[in-house]
């Protein structure tokens, strides 16, 4: 009998410890804002690539239609599509024109891009 009661008490102890970091993480989670741009690639600076294509990060700058300028953090990762095939930061062009999906209050402050569709295929 003590066996048993033992390994239950193991068990309920696991739970609720388990139970109160969750919680606690769960409290210092803060809420991204997903924004979406379109417009036309003004400027694009890379400042680093890895030793694989893929992760090369940088910027881009984009011109909406308000005549406001965006510019945007490129983390390695970050989707970017010309229709169904996936490119490279290195392929994009300035003037190409894009619909963005970007993420507010990146580590860095600034808008961090997650998805890049490029929309004048050729």
């Amino acid at each position: 009998m003590r066996p048993y009661t033992a390994a239950v008490l193991l068990g309920v102890g696991l739970t609720f410890t388990m139970g109160v970091t969750s919680f606690g993480m769960a409290g210092e989670q803060r809420s991204a804002l997903l924004k979406q741009y379109w417009g036309k690639i003004t400027a694009i600076r890379v400042d680093r690539c890895g030793k694989r294509p893929g992760l090369c990060e940088g910027y881009i700058m984009l011109a909406r239609h308000e005549a406001e300028q965006v510019s945007l953090v490129i983390r390695p990762g970050t989707w970017i599509r010309r229709g169904d095939h996936l490119v490279l930061l290195d392929e994009l062009s300035v003037g190409d024109e894009v619909h963005i999906q970007a993420i507010e209050g990146g580590p860095e402050g600034g808008m961090r891009a997650t998805q890049v569709n490029i929309l004048n295929t050729p």
